[in-house]
């Protein structure tokens, strides 16, 4: 049935891609047209269940500070970018589109997407779809920020396109916004979780062991080593998981970003930045500990994780290069002298939340090049350990511990570090990624138990919901 809310936006698309398009004729070249409105509450979550059809690209987000939900979908124009500039050639597209942009209604354009770890690290083939950066313009986004739901519909206007066949493209997308999620049976069953061989277990500790000598030696400060594990699974919905992520991680950060037949997705506790009307803020995330059911052992956890010499040190790295990295960009910051815990469902980590009111012209994409990657996902100092990562993990790590996020045309933005993740493909199940950060003290196998803390939470979600696709009414 057609949503009677798209229909009566049919005159508002035509009226904007009209005016879009004569602009481009004016100028030569084309123009981003952007056009937003209210409407009747929506869950992004259940439009992500409806329009994700395995092969369209699409972005979902879902944070609780701020209260920000959105899922955009297909793409408009894709802006890519390659090695160590990738972030500059973005940000200058990003702009000059802006420039000419005709923009009705509350919201702002917005590009989302995400960056590859280090564009000069190894390849594999299950990270072949996504780039070294990739950050799309969506055709269509839903968003619900807090009890406000708006749909922004994005359009690069070319001179001779038609503003009618346009418009009624865009509404096409509308009326089926609302169409039923797709739903599944009961899981089937599934896989279970074996986890690493010993061999595997052995040949990680040995890394992490030969990290450490190096530490002590005086080449690192510190270096953070991941590891990768194949989860087969049986039929999966990447949407179904983030359902499941936000019933039992629900203070995490949300995501989940298809290219091609993969879909890349995860529940991170850990934001890079956030821009908000010149106002900058992230946190120094590093220092981990187990979580407990007990409320005496919870607590007792918690006090060993403040108390502890070897994670306060850890931490204090990525404070320090956090300040590093935001000072030359800064008017003023706000940075406490301690940090406090940060809890999640399984495991609770050292946060120093920091803020920053930002120097004129330090736009959100500045930043993010700036800080990434911090101590906490790749060590110190950056350029030795980055050197160690590519001669030693062993792995591509793709979009994992990389930036992922949105920016708009107002210069607000806000992106994550893509950790507790996974990269799920048609045929191969889920690829699940966990890392710790070693320095002079650390002891392998207690570094070997973190990552498996931190891979239980995806583990548990992917097994969850695995299961045969079923369509329901």
């Amino acid at each position: 049935m057609s949503s009677p809310v798209a229909s009566q936006h049919l005159p508002l698309l035509h009226h904007t891609f009209e005016r879009a398009i004569r602009r481009a004729e004016a100028l030569g070249h084309p123009v981003l047209a952007a056009v937003s409105f209210g409407i009747d509450p929506l869950d992004p979550l259940q439009v992500f269940g409806t329009m994700d059809d395995g092969q369209t690209p699409f972005f979902y987000w879902e944070g609780r500070q701020p209260g920000l939900a959105f899922f955009a979908w297909d793409r408009a124009l894709e802006l890519d970018g390659h090695g160590e500039r990738r972030f500059v050639r973005i940000e200058e597209n990003w702009q000059a589109l802006c420039r000419h942009a005709v923009v009705e209604g509350p919201l702002a354009p917005r590009l989302c997407g995400g960056f590859r770890f280090d564009p000069a690290g190894p390849r594999q083939k299950h990270w072949q779809a996504f780039g070294d950066a990739s950050l799309d313009l969506a055709r269509l986004t839903v968003l619900r920020e807090g009890d406000t739901c708006r749909v922004l519909c994005q359009q690069l206007a070319e001179a001779g396109n038609d503003a009618l066949t346009l418009a009624i493209r865009h509404d096409s997308i509308l009326r089926r916004l609302r169409q039923p999620a797709r739903r599944r049976g009961q899981p089937a069953a599934g896989s279970p979780h074996t986890g690493a061989s010993a061999q595997e277990r052995r040949d990680w500790e040995s890394k992490v062991a030969e990290a450490v000598r190096n530490i002590r030696q005086g080449q690192l400060g510190k270096v953070v080593l991941a590891r990768s594990q194949n989860q087969p699974l049986g039929g999966i919905e990447a949407w179904h998981v983030i359902e499941y992520l936000r019933r039992q991680h629900g203070n995490t950060q949300l995501f989940a970003c298809r290219r091609g037949d993969s879909c890349f997705l995860g529940a991170s506790p850990e934001r890079l930045v956030q821009v908000r009307g010149g106002e900058a803020q992230t946190h120094a995330l590093a220092g981990t500990a187990a979580r407990s059911t007990n409320a005496r052992e919870d607590a007792r956890l918690g006090k060993a994780l403040l108390d502890s010499a070897k994670d306060r040190h850890e931490h204090q790295l990525v404070v320090d290069a956090i300040r590093a990295a935001l000072a030359p960009c800064s008017e003023t910051l706000e940075i406490p002298g301690t940090p406090v815990l940060k809890q999640l469902a399984s495991v609770q980590h050292l946060n120093t939340p920091i803020r920053a009111r930002l120097a004129h012209g330090a736009g959100i994409l500045r930043l993010v090049q700036a800080l990434h990657p911090t101590p906490a996902v790749g060590g110190y100092p950056r350029a030795a350990a980055l050197d160690y990562i590519r001669r030693h993990e062993g792995m591509d790590r793709g979009w994992y511990a990389a930036p992922l996020g949105w920016v708009d045309g107002e210069g607000n933005g806000d992106f994550l570090v893509a950790l507790r993740s996974a990269l799920l493909s048609p045929g191969h199940g889920g690829v699940l990624f966990a890392g710790c950060g070693l320095v002079g003290d650390s002891d392998p196998q207690l570094e070997y138990r973190e990552t498996c803390l931190k891979l239980a939470a995806m583990q548990e979600a992917l097994l969850a919901t695995a299961s045969q696709d079923t369509a329901i009414a």
